[in-house]
């Protein structure tokens, strides 16, 4: 189970050093991959700088929806504002598959062009692979970087804007491959530019949709992995004197756990000593889950043998 940050200051303050650092690689490589694009020729290299590009207006939107989601609880938003954060992942999601549909629909009109009108592109210049290379490395490193916070943070937003940066690194590693071909084996390989910008695009869609079909499913009160669940019950089983528990209901609300279940103790007990037990239970949940988490605990007597 991932390492859980128990203050919203820590999460925001990790999460916007992380996105900043991106914001900066990613103006820095959508410049060169353009220029380098415009003097190579490349339609993968110019497709790449625009996925650049697309990667940094999606590092705003995952800084605007944390900032969103740490707004504290209040009348209107009893459960926070956590979904903020959810909804940046999917507006990630929607701009990488808009992004994917647009370099795969221009790389088709190039092939279009050039078997019918006979418009063959002229080969690119080996200058962009060079800069492919370089963009491969910056973008593993930030994939690396930003996921490793993502998981111990636990926030969908950057994780999903993780994902962006590794399909960077993926697509400029076809891009490369297709320059490269089209460089050196010139004719009508030529188009093998545009059709890795073909492929390109659509891993991009396919990674958008991925990204968006789990952010609508937490949207939509999905509940929180079985591994989590089992978590929760291993915790409740390790108190003493607290046996069957049941009736256990859990999900997210951005980042934030929220769990409810019912267990049981002794009919004999006190009520002082059925809530010591529940809070027992409360912090090694708050422990493992953030301290942030909402929690509802029902206590029930032992159910009497006829």
């Amino acid at each position: 189970m991932p390492e859980t940050m128990n203050t919203t200051d820590q999460r925001q303050r990790q999460a916007a050093f992380v996105t900043w650092a991106s914001v900066a690689m990613n103006v820095v490589l959508s410049l060169v991959k353009f220029v380098v694009g415009l003097i190579s020729g490349s339609a993968a290299m110019l497709a790449d700088a625009f996925h650049s590009a697309s990667d940094f207006a999606t590092d705003f939107a995952v800084l605007i929806g944390m900032r969103l989601a740490q707004r504290p609880q209040d009348h209107d938003h009893p459960y926070g504002h956590g979904k903020y954060e959810t909804l940046a992942a999917v507006i990630i999601g929607v701009a990488l598959c808009g992004v994917g549909i647009a370099i795969a629909w221009q790389a088709g009109r190039t092939i279009y062009g050039a078997i019918v009108y006979g418009a063959w592109p002229e080969a690119p210049s080996l200058i962009a692979i060079w800069a492919g290379l370089i963009s491969i490395a910056i973008k593993e490193v930030l994939y690396q970087w930003t996921a490793r916070v993502a998981r111990r943070i636990q926030s969908d937003a950057l994780l999903a804007n993780a994902w962006h940066h590794r399909s960077d690194a993926l697509t400029s590693i076809a891009a490369v491959l297709g320059i490269a071909a089209a460089a050196c084996l010139g004719g009508r390989w030529v188009l093998l530019d545009a059709t890795i910008a073909i492929f390109i695009g659509l891993v991009l869609v396919y990674i958008a949709w991925k990204i968006i079909q789990d952010s609508i499913d937490k949207l939509l009160e999905q509940g929180m992995s079985i591994e989590e669940n089992n978590r929760i019950l291993e915790i409740i089983n390790s108190v003493p004197d607290a046996i069957e528990p049941h009736h256990l209901r859990s999900r997210r609300v951005g980042t934030v756990a929220v769990i409810e279940m019912h267990f049981r103790v002794n009919p004999q007990m006190t009520v002082a000593e059925g809530h010591v037990i529940a809070s027992k239970i409360e912090a090694l949940l708050y422990e493992a889950f953030g301290n942030d988490a909402i929690l509802t605990l029902h206590v029930e007597p032992i159910k009497q043998k006829a």
